[in-house]
């Protein structure tokens, strides 16, 4: 591979050594696809590379070479110097935030149009008036624009408001916030995007969070924890569980912070967990006890310190800490509760006077390092960028926290881009041939962000276009990705529908249940429901079985061929258990039937 890179660079030194810059172009940005060699050899195609583009009038591309250097090498923005008058305040204003000089960053943003953009890094400067102006001109601009991003940006101003100790503007854009996440959460769970939904309620957790209202933490982390438990993300519902369980705690929110473990050590029971289930039982025994202390604290009735202790008994007993629940009678019948129930506790207590605990082996999952993504940023910008793969690149090339292959393949990606987006909708073929070739090399980034660069180049309707970005959908492991395909599945080209149907059965993965089962359902196309059947078949989850089992049932003919030659092939161990279990359950039925 090291040699054809070499072999490469030496004829685009020949081409620029007789004044065809253009094909030195050429020759250097096809090795630019040789991202495993050494950075060595890479910088020696990148250099000149980025002269040929300077002198060839690429200004943006010469510009994005000396920022994938840059970020390992600060050094490198000198040369960027001549070429920042040439190019859009936006790269003007990256260049600025990559060397830490956020206000400038903010400006260059905003007198490129990006708002939100610019507001980010006035936030990040600690100018909080200044983006709380700038989030003020987005609700406006957002006001009859998708309910989420709308939801964001007024959340968004809700946190300058409050940097501005302006607590009535804050409550009234927290308020607007909320609705509008209701209203987009309902509409994604309604047509199959509950990973959209997720997002929603997320936010509504942190808006609970940072504005104090706790019945908005418990509206985001119940929702959170149904999604993803539906999902079959097993470990993020659990990790959810322990950040529920926390923050109810520390707001001093007791029984929820008890209902929180209570319904954790179920989950956990049911995955098979003991240890995890008997460490969230545990901790619903101690938060009941400590939830009874704080009704006495407070001089609250004392029937609600007696329903406390006894929900701590009954944690307790189902982990067999007897010599616990002991004391708890004791305790119990310590209470001001009349003689005659006080008498009934302390018998109990005495029944358990040699009880001892059981041995208890516990476990929990770490709780999270940060509580969540700050996707009120993150959506934002994706919303505000429409789509264009030039901007995401940019954004993923100039980043040093991704390996150096990614950031490789970023900058390729980038490079095509710019030279297909500075061109608008011109339908040549030569064009159409460079966005089927920038859908795959977006594919190779395998990030969830090149997904808006993605579904932007499937409105386009070439044929070649479309059925290349379906192609590209095989390696992005997204829920979000089955909104692409099942629009390629409803296409009226044939070709679209074949291409999208072959990416459906490519598309197996745990979370994948969902969407794969709405397929089934509503797609027309027998080709199509066969491959979500055999897609299903590879997750190895008792729905994804129960479903197949369902179609094999009562599908239609079609389907039931299909489903079960899915099942034929599969290696999964769920399908043999129920298949077992339903055959014992019909043996038992047979024998009793007189």
């Amino acid at each position: 591979m090291t040699l054809a890179l070499h072999a490469m660079r030496d004829r685009a030194r020949a081409a620029m050594a007789r004044g065809d810059v253009e094909g030195a172009s050429r020759e250097l940005i096809a090795a630019l696809g040789r991202t495993h060699v050494a950075e060595r050899d890479y910088l020696s195609v990148l250099r000149p590379l980025e002269e040929a583009l300077a002198r060839t009038g690429h200004p943006r591309g010469a510009l994005s070479i000396v920022g994938y250097e840059a970020t390992d090498d600060p050094a490198a923005w000198k040369r960027a110097r001549p070429l920042l008058d040439k190019v859009p305040p936006t790269d003007r204003a990256r260049v600025a935030a990559a060397q830490g000089r956020a206000l400038d960053a903010a400006r260059g943003m905003e007198d490129g149009g990006r708002l939100a953009a610019a507001a980010i890094f006035r936030e990040s400067a600690g100018d909080w008036a200044g983006a709380r102006a700038l989030w003020s001109r987005l609700t406006q601009a957002t006001e009859r624009d998708d309910a989420y991003v709308a939801a964001l940006v007024r959340f968004n101003l809700a946190r300058c408001a409050r940097q501005c100790v302006d607590a009535a503007g804050s409550r009234e854009a927290l308020v607007a916030s909320v609705r509008l996440l209701e209203e987009g959460a309902d509409h994604f769970e309604s047509i199959g995007q509950r990973e959209r939904a997720f997002d929603c309620f997320q936010v509504i957790a942190q808006i609970g969070r940072e504005g104090g209202a706790f019945e908005d933490v418990l509206e985001g982390y119940v929702n959170c924890i149904r999604i993803l438990r539906e999902d079959n993300l097993k470990a993020f519902a659990l990790e959810y569980f322990e950040e529920a369980i926390a923050t109810a705690t520390d707001r001093g929110e007791t029984s929820a912070a008890a209902t929180f473990a209570s319904d954790a050590a179920g989950y956990a029971r049911s995955l098979g967990l003991t240890p995890m289930a008997g460490g969230y039982a545990l901790r619903q025994a101690e938060l009941w006890r400590a939830m009874s202390k704080q009704h006495q604290h407070r001089g609250a009735p004392v029937e609600l310190a007696e329903n406390a202790l006894l929900a701590s008994v009954l944690a307790y007993s189902e982990i067999g800490q007897h010599a616990r629940v002991g004391a708890l009678y004791a305790e119990l019948g310590s209470l001001d509760l009349g003689p005659a129930r006080c008498e009934q506790y302390a018998r109990a207590a005495r029944r358990y006077v040699d009880a001892k605990d059981e041995p208890l082996d516990t476990a929990r999952p770490p709780r999270p390092d940060a509580s969540f993504a700050d996707v009120w940023h993150v959506d934002v910008l994706e919303w505000e960028q429409r789509g264009s793969a030039a901007d995401v690149c940019a954004d993923v090339l100039l980043d040093k926290r991704w390996p150096l292959l990614i950031r490789r393949r970023a900058l390729i990606a980038r490079l095509t881009a710019l030279e297909i987006e500075a061109r608008g909708a011109d339908a040549r073929p030569s064009l159409v041939d460079a966005r089927a070739q920038l859908a795959d090399e977006l594919s190779r980034l395998q990030l969830y962000a090149v997904l808006s660069p993605l579904e932007a180049l499937f409105a386009i309707p070439e044929r070649r276009v479309k059925t290349a970005v379906l192609r590209a959908m095989q390696t992005l492991f997204f829920k979000r990705t089955f909104v692409t395909v099942r629009a390629g599945a409803r296409d009226a080209d044939p070709a679209v529908v074949e291409q999208a149907a072959r990416t459906i059965g490519a598309l197996h993965f745990p979370h994948a249940f969902d969407p794969l089962a709405r397929i089934v359902r509503e797609s027309a196309h027998p080709g199509v429901r066969a491959s979500a059947l055999r897609a299903m078949a590879q997750i190895d989850t008792t729905e994804a079985v129960e479903f197949l089992l369902g179609v094999l049932d009562h599908g239609a003919p079609m389907d039931q061929a299909a489903a079960n030659e899915a099942l034929t092939g599969a290696k999964g161990t769920k399908f043999a258990e129920l298949a077992t279990l339903r055959s014992a359950v019909a043996d038992r039925g047979a024998i009793s039937t007189p």
